[in-house]
């Protein structure tokens, strides 16, 4: 079993080398941001590994290996913390967990090369690093995250980086452990593919996370409503249509809730619009610890909420209106009483018939236009098919 270790050094060169160009030539156009900047230097990093191993045979210093094994740790770091901060889980512990690892491998590395530089331990050494390193982001992907396919997959590609790294930085115990010539052979070969690997998931799958999170936040944006964090409008009703029509296909009760804040221009004037935002983002989360599961909550616009009750009939639609009403008296905004109440209007069809969500918006809208003028702070619900 043979591998020819410059031709793969050439075509790692190579690869890096046109993800370096990529990566410069986009970033020209976009704006810049921290997870890009590491990601860009740790590339850089790890072109200079290459490099210095392609001309390793010409330099005639026994300094090549350990600052290429520092040169590769570097690297691997800054690309592990860019990828833990795509996938939003950085912090000051994970920031000071891989400051101290990447200091520990550095003083282990010159260590080893100060005591031993005859005796090849420097690459073990930093293989033992590389494997600490990949460990936290391949454990995220693997176990903590997991929303997507595209993760977990990425996570158990690390986990076979990882197994390659240990099966090398074991070659100093191969003989205590009795790995024959042809065992230590294949974890060699294992070993370079292991490099491949991570230099492909540090460009190709890192990229493919990078689009995948533009798409979901695209998604969050357009769905949700930025202020409260609920569906927006048009969401809302693309989510209530297909719920609606199958609660008439089954004949079962379903109500529909318009719901403001009474006096709301009168809040922003007197408390400003900080707060008037403020009571918005608390009325959203009260009314969603009143539904029960499958039922939506969107808004609507300003300080009009709608609800759908997909399977509610008039009695228990009339107790969650309620206890919708009653939820925000007495309110606390950032640990300050701020009195605000609601109006809301109320309709439930049980005859399994369907009707348009226009429809029903707007016999809403005339039953909430009831309950403001019967002074608001109530719930009036409409009969008019």
């Amino acid at each position: 079993m043979h591998l020819d270790l410059q031709t793969l050094l050439v075509c790692l060169f190579l690869w890096q080398s046109f993800t370096v160009l990529l990566i410069v030539v986009y970033r020209l156009r976009y704006a810049q941001e921290q997870t890009s900047s590491l990601f860009i230097t740790a590339k850089y990093l790890q072109l200079a590994a290459l490099i210095l191993l392609l001309l390793k045979d010409f330099i005639d210093t026994p300094l090549s290996l350990p600052i290429i094994a520092l040169l590769a740790l570097a690297g691997g770091t800054l690309e592990s913390l860019a990828l833990l901060m795509l996938l939003r889980v950085f912090g000051s512990k994970v920031e000071r967990y891989y400051s101290i690892l990447f200091g520990v491998s550095i003083l282990v590395v010159v260590l080893m090369y100060l005591l031993m530089p005859k005796d090849p331990l420097v690459i073990p050494v930093a293989c033992l690093g590389g494997v600490l390193i990949i460990a936290y982001p391949a454990y995220i992907l693997c176990l903590k995250v997991m929303e997507t396919s595209l993760q977990i997959i990425m996570g158990l590609l690390y986990c076979l980086v990882i197994l390659s790294l240990a099966g090398r930085a074991l070659e100093p115990l191969y003989s205590v452990l009795g790995i024959n010539t042809q065992v230590a052979q294949f974890l060699y070969l294992f070993f370079y593919l292991g490099i491949y690997l991570y230099m492909f998931l540090g460009t190709a799958g890192i990229m493919l996370l990078y689009r995948e999170d533009s798409f979901a936040e695209m998604e969050r944006v357009a769905t949700y409503d930025e202020l409260t964090g609920i569906l927006n409008r048009r969401s809302f009703v693309l989510r209530a249509r297909p719920l609606i029509a199958a609660s008439a296909m089954k004949k079962l009760p379903y109500s529909f809730l318009l719901l403001d804040v009474d006096h709301f221009k009168s809040i922003n004037d007197n408390y400003g619009h900080n707060t008037g935002d403020q009571v918005l983002t608390d009325l959203a989360s009260k009314i969603e610890q009143q539904l029960g599961h499958g039922d939506l909550i969107g808004r609507f616009g300003g300080e009009e909420f709608a609800v759908l009750l997909h399977r509610a009939d008039e009695k228990s639609s009339d107790v969650i209106a309620e206890g919708m009403r009653t939820a925000v008296i007495g309110s606390m905004i950032h640990g300050v009483p701020l009195h605000y109440t609601i109006s809301i209007g109320v309709i439930t069809i049980e005859s399994g018939e369907r009707f348009s969500l226009n429809n029903l918006y707007k016999l809403c809208d005339n039953a909430l236009y009831q309950a403001k003028k019967k002074g608001r702070n109530c719930v009036v619900r409409s009969y008019e098919i």
